[in-house]
């Protein structure tokens, strides 16, 4: 059987660690050409060169317009076309609204929101022009936010929306739009985040499924093989499912015991 990967140009944005990083790779092992955007200079050159083959990185942040788009036309240029597009780059943001410095909200909402939107505008020419496929990082805290996670979960709502209007718009082009939600993976941007007692007491009030660290590498199968099939939704863990589908009855249970681990919360989140 045909590899579907084979002689593919792929972009990944937020490639200098965690899912990014691994996906590229495992894109780059069934024949893909990956061009990695971080705005990390040395994280992202030493990614493409870990990698190898034909693989680049290429430094910029998706939150200016002009830096990638200038790195999304160079992979077209160098390569001749751009296929897929994973648009992953994003941060955490957290803490609670009452707490949280204004400048990390909205940071959080420029990078996660319009950087995706600034990367989504930049690649779809290509896209149209290959008949490619676009898939958008979501989370399924989009579904059921939790304790100071505001500018996530809303950044991660509003991409969702995102690709489910562009979804219609381009489909007449030949243009796929996927949309990928995970939980906690064992990344980067999680461990970071178990170092902070405040967010560890807040994810402790959530359901049992939510708030376990799973394993990227299942994560990253499920990802690829979404690629290669230009699904519509990806999802890992598999629960994810039930959680989108009842996303109003989901939430409003989880909410219950992150209320009464608030206070808890906001005291430790004075302290940091």
């Amino acid at each position: 059987m045909e590899n579907r990967l084979d002689d593919k140009i792929v972009v990944v944005t937020g490639a200098a660690s965690g899912l990014g990083l691994a996906t590229a790779r495992a894109l780059a092992t069934k024949g893909a050409t990956v061009a990695l955007i971080d705005n990390n200079a040395a994280g992202v050159a030493e990614a493409a060169a870990a990698i190898g083959g034909n693989a680049i990185g290429i430094v910029a942040d998706i939150s200016n317009a002009d830096e990638i788009r200038t790195a999304i036309d160079r992979v077209a240029a160098q390569f001749g076309a751009i296929h897929i597009v994973m648009a992953g780059a994003a941060i955490t943001g957290w803490g609670p609204v009452l707490l949280i410095d204004p400048v990390l909200w909205e940071r959080t909402v420029e990078i996660n929101v319009l950087g995706t939107w600034r990367t989504v505008h930049a690649a779809l020419p290509h896209l149209v022009k290959s008949k490619g496929y676009l898939l958008i990082i979501s989370s399924g805290f989009a579904a059921a936010p939790g304790p100071a996670l505001s500018a996530y979960a809303l950044s991660k709502a509003a991409i969702e929306s995102l690709a489910s209007s562009l979804r219609i718009e381009v489909a007449h082009h030949g243009v796929d739009v996927g949309v990928a939600y995970y939980t906690f993976l064992d990344t980067p941007m999680v461990q970071a985040m178990e170092g902070n007692r405040a967010a560890t007491r807040g994810r402790a009030a959530m359901p049992a499924l939510i708030r376990r660290t799973y394993p990227l590498a299942n994560a990253v199968a499920a990802t690829v093989d979404g690629i290669e099939r230009r699904q519509r939704r990806i999802m890992y863990p598999k629960f994810l499912r039930w959680t989108l589908l009842l996303r109003g009855a989901f939430g409003a249970r989880s909410e219950q015991a992150s209320r009464k681990a608030m206070p808890e919360v906001e005291r430790l989140a004075r302290e940091l």
